[in-house]
């Protein structure tokens, strides 16, 4: 790993929520795995981690591929936090150690898969689609194919113009909760075949 540049360009981008910010950085930060940092613990000396932790106000960290999405707990704007998220990530990404520990993917690689279609299932039927039920739509578990999730959205959500954000922000979140062993989360849906598609 070679020291972060002054220049190491990120890029920040707003979301539907206003305590979520995404940024983006000019290179990987990890490989093939979401990982959802939910407290400072979880970092296992992650370098990357424990510096954005240390940034007041930072909450939660989810970190895949190039973008880091930052959760905030105060009520201070996103421009005014931004200068020291930045900070933060260019001194974790610098130096020759790597910004995530490898034995954060390491240990959700041994955690077992057994619970987890069932976790899901619980938390659609408990939580999500009494949620989705309002506008008609649900969403279900396809499979688990490895450690990779496949659900697939139904109803008012098929072919939703806010579908995509509903998985994003919404489904993902709440799957890594339950079942942070996930590696990916891929939507099935055939949004095109839905009333109102705006795939096409």
């Amino acid at each position: 790993m070679t020291t972060a540049p002054a220049t190491f360009k990120i890029s920040g981008e707003l979301t539907g929520d206003p305590m979520v910010c995404k940024f983006h950085c000019e290179r990987p930060i990890l490989d093939d795995w979401t990982v959802v940092f939910s407290k400072p613990e979880d970092s296992l000396g992650s370098p990357l981690i424990d510096a954005l932790f240390a940034v007041e106000g930072v909450a939660a960290v989810t970190v895949s591929g190039s973008t880091l999405t930052v959760t905030k707990s105060v009520p201070t704007p996103w421009p005014h936090l931004a200068a020291d998220i930045a900070k933060a990530i260019r001194g974790g990404c610098a130096g020759e150690e790597a910004p995530i520990n490898p034995a954060v993917v390491e240990r959700l690689k041994n955690m077992p898969m057994d619970e987890a279609a069932k976790a899901i299932a619980d938390l659609f039927e408990q939580q999500i689609n009494p949620a989705l039920a309002s506008h008609g739509g649900f969403v279900k578990l396809v499979k688990i194919e490895d450690r990779d999730v496949y659900v697939e959205m139904g109803g008012g959500c098929q072919g939703c113009s806010s579908a995509r954000a509903t998985m994003r922000f919404g489904v993902e979140g709440a799957i890594r909760r339950v079942a942070p062993q996930i590696r990916h989360i891929i939507d099935a849906t055939d949004h095109a075949a839905g009333e109102n598609p705006y795939y096409t």
